[in-house]
């Protein structure tokens, strides 16, 4: 490695040999509860052990089976309640989308040494979450063998690439390195920059390696373990424990008050609506809001006095200026960036679906506004997305308002800045049309939003949450469950999704935008597209892959359909995603919304496994083929598919060939096997989720109250 030394840059690093603790340092520096992510090699180190018996709160990452077991064995050393105190996940934190979704105020990297812990690509990755999301700190501690010790140096100045050192040193065995990501270099310099205190520090170091090397010795496990428990009776960590129990016990009590009040505080939110109505015809009228009612106000008050006589003529001068300047009748919003004038009748629901690529959030919340509109048709439906379908709102006859997804911007805007033009856009919506209940969905409350609904008192706030996610993912958004008041849950087909309530969590049926009764009947459809007698008709939507590529998938597919005489192909395109130039016979691309609505036509769907369109095909009982897309982010379609499959209802491929597309179809359209599979299909969805939802959103109480 070379590195340029000068400038020399005067740092102040603590180096301790076999002295202290760095789980003191970590204590010291970081902050306690939910704050540490460490990322475990194999479980030679116990730092989250002894993190959790000092009641530090610890989400530990381990990348295999065996390094969990181990972990797991390791920590039934600790009693039930402190056990409780560690998260532990398996996940491949070397792949930076994962690690990503990861969000702690500081990360400990610690295990056996690995030279993959510092490729720049992972040092990259981690940087950018500490630096630009978390401000935090890192820390490494390795157990000292024959391999990082000769490549000490090189550790120290691959991890000083991207993060500052503050302390570092050996301690009973471990190396141990804490830093602060390097926010002030520019881009071009952070391989380069090396200080002349990080040089002193790593010689002191190694000279400190050296006498280490002369006197080691095989490690006595046991005795490392005494030493552990020795060092927590002489920090009097019974005691603590002790103290957090009752801590505990305290806050049962507080929550056991907070259950018991909260009649009290459903009728002070009643209230609180109420005054924010009254309070905002007070503000109105307070303002003036009438140029006319202005005018009369000034002559009538001039007649009580002889003063206001003689300013008359300069009060109405006033007015004019404010009426001709627009400052008249208006009330400033929460974030006092602009003057609004609100538009409350105490009866609007704001929905928020996100959506970039895709239309599944939106879909569902339509699926629950139009139901809610039948059920109230007084209720006032307000929509505010991201999604570039706009027109599917406005065709419902809803009002709705976009900001573009973050995805479409320039790639220069920031998180922050994008989260902070959504705060304000929402605050507007709000501050004008005061709803009483706001309805997210999507996979992750932007920060946004979070701010936007706290401005607001006396908002009903629902998140619908859909599940079926891959494992280890689930747990990544439950904290954000604490800023709404109700999270509905769709279900999935073959799931258990009668209705039910846990916390604040309302299981539902899957959502479905269309009923039964609003499809097309089979006839109907066929004589509109010219469809001729006998042939059965294929619906075919599986979105990525070119037709003209002839190892794609839906070229593949295609090709096995078209060797059939008996068969015409229906490919469903999204509204919002490139046409496709196909001139096929017996083939037509089909770009309506929703598509489902001519599912009665169809005699077999082939598709991937998304939430929407795999519960419209079971729903609707349409015989399948199911191809799931195995590389997403969280949902599990794998899962999803094998459920359908394992019923009966679908035939499931994956990574299908020619040969694996030529059985399928014959058997999915053999006549016996297809009335089979339709009768499965309908057997896994009993009911629309959707009204469920709608019906709990206009009763403004949750389900099984």
């Amino acid at each position: 490695m070379k590195f340029d030394v000068s400038p020399f840059i005067t740092e102040n690093i603590e180096v301790f040999i076999n002295e202290g603790c760095l789980n003191d340092k970590l204590l010291e520096n970081g902050k306690k509860a939910n704050s540490l992510l460490i990322l475990s090699g194999d479980g030679e180190t116990q730092a989250s052990l002894e993190l959790a018996r000092v009641d530090q709160r610890v989400k530990e990452l381990v990348r295999f089976d065996e390094d969990l077991q181990k972990k797991r064995n390791l920590y039934r050393s600790l009693p039930q309640e402190l056990q409780e105190n560690i998260n532990l996940q398996k996940v491949n934190y070397y792949h930076a989308e994962e690690l990503k979704m990861y969000h702690s105020d500081m990360v400990l990297l610690e295990g056996s040494f690995t030279r993959r812990f510092f490729e720049e690509s992972f040092l990259a990755t981690l940087h950018h979450l500490m630096a630009q999301e978390l401000n935090g700190l890192v820390a490494v501690k390795f157990p000292l063998n024959e391999e990082i010790t000769e490549d000490i140096s090189e550790v120290i100045l691959s991890l000083n690439q991207y993060f500052v050192a503050t302390s570092m040193g050996i301690e009973e065995g471990f190396l141990f390195f804490i830093g602060e990501p390097r926010t002030v270099l520019p881009e071009e310099r952070i391989n380069q920059e090396v200080t002349s205190g990080l040089l002193a520090a790593i010689l002191k170091l190694e000279k400190a390696l050296q006498k280490v090397n002369t006197v080691q010795t095989k490690p006595d496990f046991e005795a490392e373990e005494d030493a552990i428990a020795k060092a927590v009776a002489n920090q009097n960590l019974e005691q603590m424990i002790q103290q957090q129990f009752q801590i505990r016990k305290l806050q049962e009590q507080v929550k056991q008050f907070k259950n018991d009040s909260k009649k009290k505080e459903k009728q002070l939110s009643q209230v609180s609506r109420k005054y924010q109505r009254a309070q905002h015809i007070v503000n109105h009228m307070d303002s003036n809001a009438s140029t006319r009612y202005l005018i009369g106000d000034a002559v009538m008050g001039s007649t009580k006095s002889f003063g206001r006589a003689i300013r008359l003529p300069k009060r109405l001068l006033r007015i004019y200026r404010d009426a001709k300047s627009g400052k008249i009748g208006r009330i400033k919003n929460g974030s006092g960036s602009f003057e609004i004038e609100p538009i409350d009748d105490g009866n609007a629901i704001l929905f928020v679906p996100t959506n970039g690529a895709g239309l599944g959030h939106l879909t569902r919340l339509l699926a629950i506004a139009r139901r809610v509109k039948r059920i109230d048709p007084s209720k006032k439906i307000i929509f505010h997305t991201t999604s570039s379908a706009m027109h599917l709102i406005l065709q419902e006859g809803f009002l709705g308002y976009h900001l573009p997804s973050k995805m479409l911007f320039p790639k220069e805007m920031s998180a922050k800045q994008w989260n902070a033009m959504l705060r304000d856009h929402l605050e507007t919506v709000i501050g004008i049309h005061q709803p009483e209940t706001i309805v997210f969905d999507g996979a992750f409350p932007y920060a946004g939003l979070v701010a936007s609904m706290r401005k607001k008192d006396g908002l009903r706030k629902i998140w619908v949450k859909r599940g079926q996610h891959k494992e280890g993912k689930a747990e990544l958004v439950e904290s954000k469950e604490a800023e709404f008041d109700e999270v509905y849950v769709p279900g999935e087909a073959g799931g258990e999704n009668s209705m039910r309530k846990e916390g604040i969590k309302t299981y539902c049926e899957p959502v479905l935008y269309l009923d039964r009764e609003e499809l097309k009947d089979r006839e109907s459809v066929r004589r509109q597209w010219n469809i001729p007698e006998g042939m059965k008709m294929v619906y075919v939507q599986l979105g990525a892959g070119k037709i003209n590529d002839i190892h794609s998938t839906i070229s593949i597919l295609l090709n096995e359909l078209l060797k059939r005489d008996d068969v015409f192909v229906v490919i469903g395109e999204s509204i919002i995603g490139n046409r496709m130039d196909l001139k096929m016979e017996r083939v037509l691309t089909l770009r309506d919304y929703p598509n489902s609505i001519y599912f009665n036509a169809f005699d077999l769907i082939v598709t991937a496994t998304g939430y929407n369109t795999f519960h419209e095909v079971m729903y609707f009982g349409v015989p399948s083929i199911l191809i799931p897309n195995e590389n997403t982010k969280t949902d599990d379609q794998v899962a999803r598919a094998m459920i359908a499959g394992n019923a009966g209802a679908a035939i499931v491929l994956r990574d299908p060939g020619a040969a694996d597309f030529e059985k399928a179809i014959q058997e999915a359209l053999d006549e016996e096997n297809n009335q089979t599979m339709r009768k499965s299909a309908l057997s896994l969805m009993k009911e629309n989720g959707a009204q469920q939802m709608a019906e709990m959103i206009v009763q403004n109480v949750p389900a099984n109250q």
